[in-house]
């Protein structure tokens, strides 16, 4: 299997966010009504495709970390919606890696508590600019 790593990159929004369609493993097929979002391509090597699932696992961290405030808060769900846990054989290790890499992010030290009070805080007063802000009547 010859295994082509998508380039590393930021999701970074200029004033928008960036829509989950730039993953390297989403895709709009043809007989979907909405965008797939676990579309990762054949495979022929177990490791080789765990390597590839760790791979976009860090594509979706980043993605993540760069739009917080992304519309769908529940791409992860969609992900995990998507993917076909039944199919046998090296295709599973793509889901497996990228699945393995989450949990091991999960267990960085933090303080979940003090994480949770910050993104409530921060929510909150995005609320109060939010109410705020002029209406452009224009």
């Amino acid at each position: 299997m010859s295994v082509k790593y998508p380039p590393r990159r930021h999701y970074r929004p200029n004033l928008k966010p960036i829509s989950y369609q730039e993953l390297p493993f989403a895709a709009r097929l043809p007989d979907r009504p909405r965008v797939h979002c676990w579309q990762v391509p054949p495979a022929d090597d177990y490791r080789q495709a765990y390597l590839l699932g760790r791979e976009y696992a860090g594509h979706f961290i980043q993605y993540v970390q760069d739009n917080p405030d992304a519309p769908g808060r529940t791409l992860l769900a969609r992900i995990a919606g998507d993917v076909d846990f039944a199919a046998e054989g090296p295709e599973q290790g793509y889901w497996a890696g990228f699945f393995a890499l989450i949990e091991q992010v999960l267990v960085f030290p933090i303080d979940i508590f003090g994480y949770i009070d910050r993104i409530k805080l921060r929510e909150e007063t995005l609320r109060q600019l939010a109410e705020k802000r002029p209406v452009n009547t224009e």
